[in-house]
């Protein structure tokens, strides 16, 4: 039975990350959501689903085929990428009897489907428009199981760190002793790493996972539940709860309820809160963003010019992938920021929203000029050990068009 991964067509809310990022390709608790479901759902082959213009990108990415269903007839189980891994939902998926699918109002959670079924329908349709399918399958509602937006993959990313010690089993065999601190929860620490000189880990909140290779400096603070990625660095940072680094990061300061998908820096002082940053994103010295309305009030988004109630009222930034900014630079609360912007000046910036390839200080804003802002990635990756592959060269100019 094939494994087929898709991104619904609410894949967009994720924005900004979802202009350069498939839903799957996503981060949080300790994983990217494709690795999770593929560990999961151990099915024979795995195919994606996404929007067109990430096609190129995620082949690269993941060396699997990508919006190949031409004349697919093969029994699958299909899941959206944007579903809540709550281990019910998942059990649930991995047991069903075939050609039935778990709903939540309109969106399509995921469904286990036989090959006779797929000769009468085709599995497109079935993923774009999932309610015109209902009457043939056995539909079973489930309320709640969907993530819409960044801001809930952040509200609810403690949790998914607990679960994932639970979903992802190597972890559990991490596990140190009290040796860094008394413990109320497990602290799992990869065995490539032998010691930990001066560093502090609190876990009473929920656990700490430190994975392969990671270096963590002397007076760094970790409080659980968080998940420091492979070789990223804790440079004698203050890591709260509820933060989660993917791989190749670099961070100072203090960072709490944050998640950064990977290869970014935040290597100074300065405070990072309820956010979401992307790949190639570099924060210069004191960059700080508001996460708290002085009133305590409820914060809204503005995504792609759609003003949206978070019901929250605690959300900092979303930052898309390989954004600068210089030092001193400041966040009004709930920004959104899009993919290749260089933003400077030492002062705050008030707008709601920023679009791609923009360079200039508050509310003096110009154009990233295309080749300059290719230029500038071509730079920075290689201090990483990666270069700017054509196909991510291509989804640069995808994004300026």
């Amino acid at each position: 039975m094939k494994l087929i991964v898709f991104e619904d067509t609410n894949a967009d809310n994720f924005y900004p990350l979802s202009v350069s990022h498939p839903v799957f390709d996503l981060w949080y608790g300790c994983s990217r959501v494709l690795k999770r479901l593929k560990y999961y759902f151990k099915q024979n082959g795995v195919i994606l689903s996404c929007r067109p213009h990430l096609a190129a990108v995620t082949r690269e990415r993941y060396k699997l085929p990508v919006n190949e269903f031409d004349n697919f007839r093969d029994e699958c189980l299909l899941v959206n990428a944007a579903m809540i891994p709550k281990p019910e939902i998942l059990n649930k998926l991995a047991t069903a009897n075939s050609d039935t699918a778990f709903i939540d109002e309109d969106i399509l959670i995921g469904a286990r489907l036989s090959s006779e079924f797929l000769e009468k329908c085709n599995l497109i349709d079935l993923i774009d428009k999932p309610s015109v399918f209902y009457s043939k399958f056995k539909a079973v509602e489930s309320e709640g199981s969907v993530f819409r937006y960044l801001w809930e993959i952040i509200d609810k990313n403690e949790e998914m760190i607990e679960n994932d010690v639970e979903l992802l089993p190597e972890i559990k065999s991490w596990e140190r002793s009290d040796e860094y601190s008394k413990p109320d929860h497990p602290i799992f620490i990869h065995p490539s790493i032998e010691t930990l000189s001066g560093v502090y880990i609190e876990s009473k909140k929920g656990p700490v996972i430190i994975d392969e290779n990671a270096v963590i400096e002397p007076r760094s603070l970790i409080q659980g539940p968080a998940y420091i990625g492979k070789d990223s660095v804790i440079m004698a940072g203050l890591i709260r709860e509820g933060c989660s680094l993917g791989p190749v990061c670099k961070v100072g300061g203090e960072l709490e309820e944050s998640i950064i998908l990977g290869y970014s820096n935040k290597s100074h002082e300065g405070f990072i809160g309820h956010a979401y940053l992307g790949e190639w994103v570099n924060l210069g010295a004191l960059t700080t963003n508001s996460d708290l309305k002085n009133n305590y009030g409820e914060i809204s988004v503005q995504l792609m010019g759609k003003v949206i109630k978070t019901g929250l009222n605690k959300v900092g930034c979303f930052i898309g992938d390989h954004t600068k900014t210089g030092i001193g630079t400041t966040f009004n609360t709930g920004i959104v920021i899009g993919f290749s912007n260089n933003l400077y000046g030492g002062s705050l910036f008030l707008e709601k929203e920023i679009g791609h390839l923009k360079w200039g200080t508050p509310g003096a804003l110009v154009d990233f000029k295309l080749d300059k802002a290719i230029g500038l990635a071509r730079k920075a990756m290689p201090r990483r050990h990666r270069e700017l592959s054509q196909a991510s060269e291509e989804l640069f100019r995808h994004i300026k068009s």
